[in-house]
């Protein structure tokens, strides 16, 4: 079974995927989420886009980190 990489430490996130036995490892991604959140709210950006945005942020910075830690290693 294939695993997913969820870039949160939202339990309740974390529930739904054990709930839907979707394997899932937890990588917070640390992102300072008030801030990004802000700077959109003071675009009028709307919730969907937020919360899209929030999630390819984290997402890419999980990667990110996960790829220097591929790319020390050799």
């Amino acid at each position: 079974m294939k695993s997913i990489i969820l870039a949160s430490k939202s339990e309740v996130r974390k529930k739904i995927l054990d709930e839907n036995q979707i394997e899932c490892t937890v990588e917070p991604s640390n992102l300072d989420e008030d801030e990004v959140k802000k700077s959109l709210i003071n675009n009028n950006v709307t919730p969907e886009l937020i919360s899209k945005n929030l999630a390819e942020l984290k997402a890419n910075k999980v990667r990110d980190r996960k790829s220097t830690r591929l790319n020390s290693s050799h």
